[in-house]
């Protein structure tokens, strides 16, 4: 595995529940992920440009979805803070380890692919993000499809045309160590979720157009 350190002498990492912290009201943390709080800080923090910011997350949520990350929460995205010039802006996009389906061993990855209905059940129920609305992780296809945030929406449109799964199923397939059941499953699941959630929802775009 090859590490990337994106720090430097005089940058440091800041993640965004430190930020979060910063501008929330006391009574609440900077690592809860409701959606309402997390949209909050965007227009209320000053250090990084809102734009770019709520352009991040969304476009982040998107291939988050594509991937299947239940885990990114506050602590696990964030900036780059210099310190001789008090000046943020945007870390790379980093730890998507809990995603495609982390914990399916060789059984479960067999029985979803012989299994339509466990095919549909990890594409619609499971996994969900770790963002909440209501008090409920959000459930990736229910959000995006339902076309109802329109930065959600553009994120969709800029990040779709962009996957190119003979690319990513040749990384897939040159991965070492991983077998060719995982190496089916992997592409499989890859496949289902842009057509099911992505392209789905895009058309839906499209119809009202």
């Amino acid at each position: 595995m090859r590490l990337i350190d994106f720090t430097s002498p005089g940058i440091v990492l800041q993640d965004f529940a430190s930020l979060k912290n910063q501008m929330i009201d006391s009574i609440k943390n900077g690592y809860g992920t409701e959606l309402s709080d997390i949209l909050d800080t965007f227009e209320e923090q000053t250090a990084v440009d809102q734009a770019e910011i709520t352009k991040r997350f969304w476009e982040m949520f998107i291939v988050d979805a594509f991937i299947g990350n239940w885990d990114r929460h506050n602590g696990n995205w964030g900036f780059l803070y210099n310190t001789q010039t008090d000046e943020m802006e945007l870390a790379p996009v980093y730890d998507c380890g809990s995603c495609l389906y982390p914990q399916a061993d060789d059984k479960i990855m067999e029985s979803v692919l012989d299994n339509i209905e466990e095919q549909e059940y990890r594409i619609y129920e499971i996994p969900t993000s770790a963002i909440i609305v209501d008090g409920k992780k959000i459930r990736y296809f229910d959000f995006i499809s339902s076309l109802t945030n329109h930065d959600c929406n553009k994120a969709l449109g800029k990040i779709l045309p962009r996957i190119n799964m003979n690319r990513i199923n040749k990384i897939i397939d040159e991965t070492p160590f991983i077998n060719d059941l995982q190496k089916k499953f992997f592409k499989t699941m890859l496949r289902l979720r842009k057509e099911k959630i992505l392209e789905h929802s895009f058309e839906k775009i499209n119809s009202f157009i």
